[in-house]
């Protein structure tokens, strides 16, 4: 279950940059594994969906996982902060995120990225393949909208200068958990008040050194 949560929070922190679209993308998301203690846990994954919410310099992603697990991240990429909140199985936990640039910071290495000729049409957009490798060998990939300017800023598979345009599908492989996004609603219009980072209540805060302990951490 660990490594389950790790694969998931690796999309916690998203950001944007300059000459951004304003949207929000609805993401429908399926699990396999060939890994018997993973395949424990995929009944619990049914109907999990993800929201990214973006616009200039602020974005926003909601994640329900199944029925145990529902997590909020949002990153202000102009004041490099955010806050991330989490809900495992009743239990609420609220972490402010202090630099949204620190993952990309400790890279030694930068992924590669393979863009192909294969396109098709996700939610009315044209999407490109795109393949990006990292140092480990661990491969995503994704169907990139090219027409949609926000850079996923601060994102171990997706934080890459290289990627111009937001993935509308994609597939990534961690500790034999596989997982497949993919877009089945975009809308244009965003309230701002979705990218507010004031703690709610019942939740408890912890610190970024205690989600490392937990596991969780960047």
């Amino acid at each position: 279950m660990k490594h389950l949560l790790l694969s998931i929070l690796f999309l916690a922190v998203v950001g944007t940059s300059i000459a951004q679209t304003t949207g929000q993308i609805s993401y429908s998301m399926d699990f396999a594994s060939d890994n018997p203690d993973m395949a424990m846990a995929l009944p619990m994954m049914q109907g999990s969906t993800m929201e990214l919410y973006f616009m200039p310099d602020k974005s926003k992603i909601e994640m329900t996982m199944g029925t145990f697990m529902k997590m909020n991240t949002v990153a202000d990429v102009k004041a490099n902060k955010g806050l991330l909140l989490m809900e495992i199985m009743g239990n609420k936990t609220a972490t402010e995120l202090t630099d949204l640039s620190k993952a990309e910071k400790e890279k030694t290495e930068e992924p590669k990225v393979e863009v192909t000729s294969e396109t098709k049409d996700i939610v009315g957009y044209k999407c490109t393949k795109t393949i990006v490798r990292d140092a480990d060998g661990n491969e995503a990939i994704m169907w990139i909208a090219t027409d949609l300017k926000a850079s996923l800023k601060g994102q171990q598979q997706f934080g890459n200068s290289k990627i111009n345009g937001v993935p509308l599908e994609f597939s990534t492989v961690n500790n034999g958990m596989t997982i497949h996004f993919i877009a089945t609603k975009f809308n244009k219009k965003v309230d701002k008040k979705v990218f507010g980072m004031d703690i709610p209540e019942g939740y408890t805060k912890v610190s970024e050194e205690d989600l490392k302990q937990m596991g969780m951490g960047q």
